[in-house]
């Protein structure tokens, strides 16, 4: 039934919204793994402040060292700095330093003899735990009215997430109560204890290349010493930014939402209203005659195409239609193996898919496996499938005039489905992932919905026309009619009940059943049916040469690949993100 738009709707986004929610979390098992973090920092009343940052390393393939790197800006220094192992292999190679200066450090921590020697790794991991202790000067900022710790407690420049971070801020007792802020928005946040002037915060499931931040404000504290001072700043300037931050992440979240919930809800609203078919009088359980004397290849455009053009099977079922009807015949070889078609008049009808083949003729005679290897000349691929579409559209022209099928509700569906299911959410997602480091949490969740939507729009797009469609009363008994017949010709018990009542009744079975794409299933009932091939010329040579489907079926297949590769062949201060510091760390 077409109520499984909806499943198929929701199946799609809840698939995609998994793929994005799995990557975000876990991501890769690479040589490098953060399952801890954590984030020690105690500030002195002089605008100083002495840091401890433990590391957890999880090393999951043989390594050489793991690394880690941090940078101040102007006025902040950086001193008395410390590495101390507390868990790992024996140091071998011990410690490099790339850079060590008094704002910036880069330092190596070598467990391997040289560079050409891997440390190996035990099942389960190798795990590196090392503390990096140093001593902050001038990391207060200091305004007009206020005084601040701006500080990053994970760098964005990291290209592995971090499980869980666990971060104490202790300050000193003389500084009133600070107004907390923490960044990005959308940190996953465990836990957190305020015990006098000691503040304690855990957050999980870091993403890689986000950074996290705390910005701790002390309203009407000057004069701490420190030289980090900028002019003009204000506390009210401060709040605005805060809050500004807040408002544009929350309207953000909301329209992302609303976008998402809108994208679903559309299709099936469209669905209901142009998708849903009209009821009618019409109970047999097979039709054992044909439903009617169209042509095979209209039949096809109509039942099995839903009122599209005609597909390949529909150039076999016409070929065959055409030698029954006197057109052409088969030519055969001495093994009475067909190996080519002779074409003795060209009917109105069919005229451009006739010539289509009638260009390969040599001696009177298309021979399909010379065919095929002139097929392989760009330019008689082009022409022959230029006929044949034209043929095509011919056959759907004929078919539109019945109109048979509403597509209005297919056509909504499907601009629908470009514009909002494929254009705005690729803008969406340009655009969130080019906000800033600020914004880059909020962008992964932005981009999950809007993967989401995308895969909407993708089954909007490849959705057959016939879910949004409908047939009026006249067209959906024609459809019926035939897909009963098509059920009918496949069911062998039923034929053996009901068998043609001549020989030459099965031709007609047999091209209307490759028009409906079930040939090879009714040829097999009827060699069941008859110890010998039949003296008709379609079900007798297919009796003896089933191939024959496929082979003509294939040719445009042939053309399409030529033509196709011809032409692939050718062708700061108050800014959100402003903390200082932040380290970064990694492994080789």
């Amino acid at each position: 039934m077409k109520y499984v738009v909806t499943i198929i709707i929701v199946a799609s986004i809840s698939f995609a919204a998994f793929g994005v929610i799995a990557g975000l979390i876990s991501g890769p098992l690479g040589l490098l793994e953060l399952p801890h973090r954590s984030y020690s920092i105690l500030v002195n009343e002089d605008g100083t402040a002495d840091v401890v940052e433990t590391i957890t390393y999880k090393l999951n393939k043989p390594f050489r060292l793991v690394s880690w790197a941090i940078d101040f800006s102007y006025p902040t220094r950086l001193d008395n700095f410390e590495i101390e192992i507390l868990e790992g292999p024996p140091l071998q190679g011990g410690i490099y330093y790339n850079k060590k200066t008094d704002r910036s450090i880069d330092v190596e921590i070598r467990f391997s003899r040289s560079m050409d020697v891997y440390v190996p790794v035990p099942k389960g991991g190798q795990i590196v735990k090392v503390a990096f202790k140093y001593r902050l000067i001038d990391i207060l900022e200091e305004g007009e009215d206020f005084t601040q710790l701006f500080i990053k407690y994970v760098g964005e420049n990291n290209d592995v997430g971090t499980k869980y971070l666990d971060v104490s801020v202790v300050l000193p007792e003389s500084f009133p109560k600070p107004l907390i802020y923490h960044h990005p928005w959308g940190l996953q946040t465990k836990d957190k204890s305020i015990l006098g002037n000691t503040y304690e915060f855990s957050f999980a499931k870091i993403p890689a290349s986000s950074f996290v931040e705390g910005r701790f404000v002390f309203p009407g504290l000057t004069g701490t010493g420190t030289k980090f001072i900028t002019r003009g700043l204000t506390l009210s300037e401060i709040q605005k930014a805060e809050r500004g931050y807040s408002i544009r992440t929350g309207f953000i979240v909301v329209a992302l939402i609303a976008y998402t919930i809108f994208v679903l809800s559309v299709p099936i609203r469209v669905y209901r209203k142009y998708g849903r078919e009209i009821s009618v009088e019409y109970n047999a359980e097979y039709e054992r005659e044909l439903p009617s004397t169209d042509s095979p290849e209209f039949v096809n455009s109509v039942v099995k195409k839903i009122c599209s053009k005609p597909d390949d099977d529909a150039i076999a079922a016409a070929v065959l239609d055409a030698v029954k009807r006197g057109d052409c015949e088969f030519v055969e070889n001495e093994k009475r193996e067909v190996i080519g078609l002779r074409i003795l008049k060209v009917s109105t009808e069919r005229s451009d898919l006739l010539n289509a083949f009638k260009d390969f003729e040599v001696d009177s005679v298309v021979n399909f496996d010379r065919m095929k290897k002139e097929l392989k000349k760009t330019s008689k691929a082009q022409k022959f499938l230029n006929a044949v579409e034209r043929w095509k559209k011919s056959v759907l022209r004929e078919v539109q005039k019945r109109n048979y099928l509403d597509e209005t509700g297919n056509t909504i569906a499907k601009v629908f489905g470009v514009i909002f299911g494929l254009f705005v959410p690729f803008l969406v997602i340009m655009f969130l992932n080019n906000m800033g480091p600020a914004y880059g949490v909020l962008a992964r969740y932005g981009t999950m919905l809007m993967v989401a939507c995308i895969g909407v729009g993708v089954v909007l797009l490849v959705m057959k026309k016939s879910v949004f469609a409908r047939w009026n009363e006249d067209g959906l008994l024609y459809y019926l009619k035939w897909k009963n017949f098509e059920k009918f010709i496949q069911d062998f018990s039923a034929l053996s009940t009901y068998p043609p009542q001549s020989v030459a009744i099965w031709d007609e079975y047999i091209i209307y059943a490759t028009a409906l794409g079930v040939a090879k299933r009714v040829i097999e009932n009827l060699k069941k049916l008859y110890p010998e091939p039949p003296a008709s010329p379609i079900a007798g040579t297919l009796y003896r040469y089933p191939v024959l489907v496929s082979n003509i079926s294939n040719l445009r297949s042939v053309a399409v690949s030529t033509v196709s590769a011809s032409s692939s062949g050718s062708s700061g201060g108050s800014r959100i993100g402003g903390g200082g510091g932040g380290s970064r760390v990694g492994a080789r």
